[in-house]
Formats: C-alpha cells, sequence, structure tokens
C-alpha cells in the first residue's frame, strides 16, 4: 500500500478475542480484572442466544471479549463462529480505525480485502434484526495462523462520539489511557510478510521482525516464532500492571 508518509493511516480499534464463559462469568477471573486496573463489567456486553460479547475500555480502545452459545452464532461473524465451534480459542481479529473505508478497500482490493459489510444480529425470538452503526472489512487469514487483520469505520462522527461515551467503566480513570502497541507471535510465513508488506508500510528489522507504525504513536509488531501469542502493551503512564492472561492473550504495560 502506498504511503504519503512513514506512518501508517490507521489506528487500532479494537481486538477481539475468542473465550470460554469462565471469562465472562467467574467472579473470581473478574475481580483479578478489576484489581489490576482495567474495570471490568461483562455483563453489560451485547449478545442474543447465540453469543455473548463483553468489552473491556481502555481509553479509547477495547477489548471484546466473545463467547459463542450456538452453532450458528446468533448472527455474529459466521466464519469465525465456525473457528470458535472447531475449538479456537484466542485472539481473532485485529481491527484498525480507518476514516473511509471504502477507498481503504478500493486501494487494497488486489490483496485479498472483502467489505466492506455490516453485521446484523437478531433479536426477541428473530422478530427484530438490528444493524450495527459502522461497517467491517477483512483482510485474508495468514498461512499458518488463525487470525485476521480488519479495518471498521462508524458511519457519522455524531454516532462515534455517542458510542464514545458509552465506553464506560473505562481504565483512563485508573490512568491507564489506551493501547500503544500490539506484538503477534506465531509461525508466520515469509509469504505473511511479504503480503504484509504489500497492505502496510513496513519496518523490517530482520527475517523474523516486521514493525508497523500507525497513527497516535501506536504500532503492531509481528514475530515468528514457534508458539501462538498475543501481546497487548497498555499506556499506564509508568504504573506498574501485573500481567493478565486471556487465552493466548498477555495484557501488559508500556
Amino acid at each position: 500500500m502506498v504511503q504519503a508518509s512513514n506512518i501508517n493511516p490507521f489506528s487500532i480499534d479494537h481486538i477481539v478475542v475468542n473465550v470460554d464463559q469462565k471469562y465472562q462469568e467467574n467472579v473470581q477471573f473478574i475481580e483479578e480484572v478489576n484489581q489490576v486496573g482495567l474495570p471490568y463489567t461483562p455483563s453489560k456486553g451485547k449478545g442474543n442466544k447465540g453469543f455473548k460479547a463483553s468489552n473491556l475500555w481502555i481509553g479509547d480502545e477495547y477489548f471484546e471479549f466473545i463467547h459463542i452459545k450456538s452453532k450458528d452464532g446468533g448472527g455474529w461473524i459466521k466464519d469465525w463462529v465456525d473457528k470458535y465451534n472447531s475449538g479456537h480459542r484466542g485472539v481473532i481479529g485485529l481491527f484498525l480505525k480507518t476514516n473511509n473505508i471504502e477507498e481503504t478497500t478500493d486501494v487494497l482490493s488486489s490483496l485479498g480485502i472483502y467489505g466492506p459489510e455490516r453485521i446484523s444480529f437478531p433479536f426477541f425470538f428473530n422478530l427484530i434484526t438490528v444493524s450495527a452503526k459502522w461497517q467491517n472489512a477483512y483482510l485474508p487469514y495468514f498461512d499458518e495462523v488463525p487470525f485476521q487483520l480488519g479495518f471498521q469505520q462508524v458511519d457519522t462522527p455524531q454516532i462515534e462520539k455517542k458510542m464514545r461515551k458509552r465506553m464506560v467503566p473505562n481504565s483512563e480513570n485508573k490512568g491507564i489511557n489506551g493501547i500503544k502497541s500490539v506484538e503477534f507471535f506465531g509461525p508466520f510465513t515469509c509469504r505473511d510478510f511479504e503480503w504484509l508488506k504489500e497492505v502496510f508500510y513496513c519496518i523490517s528489522k530482520n527475517s523474523n521482525q516486521l514493525d508497523i507504525p500507525l497513527k497516535n504513536g501506536q504500532s503492531i509488531h509481528f514475530y515468528n516464532s514457534d508458539t501462538i501469542e498475543t501481546r497487548v502493551l497498555l499506556d499506564s503512564k509508568g504504573k506498574i500492571l501485573p500481567p493478565l492472561l486471556i487465552e493466548n492473550l498477555r495484557i501488559l504495560n508500556f
């Protein structure tokens, strides 16, 4: 993707994590998250008979924990539902915020992106369908890592402002102001890295590491590793946080 500068024109929006039910209902785990300084009230998340989403708000960014409760997933992203029901747990997607999703998909059309599309959820015994007030576009999966990058754009700035006000309780009240960096570890192939260089402006330090600088001082990093893991570094302004492990996600302080 051709860039006007050495910073990609995107910022981190949210990270989607497939989780077992215990991460949304276990009182001890919920208390552990809150004690770390990350206010977590999973009872407030959206959902229906097919899925349950719970959010962990980190400044302007967030984690979205997904528990699938039925075979069809209640309208959740079908491919992700199928992977969940086949046993996948851990980070399944990272969404980057774009200011023009149509332009983004046009520019990346030759690199396998699909969308934009809007998710719809059935409620009240399928009598009502609620459509999301944003659109998503998805890049292909990596060769050997069950994970996708995607892009998201909220319909209007006014809707985005209203959504931001609902991102509570928020860790910024505890001095943790956002996500600064996301590190992906896994058996990424040479083809994965070459493809990423076509999608983004990248900095290649060696054959086993690829760095992608984003707006707002954020970044994402890919490391070749035998083990699949995602590490998210938070902007905690020097506040020391104990690591928090959720499936293959490790949340650390920056």
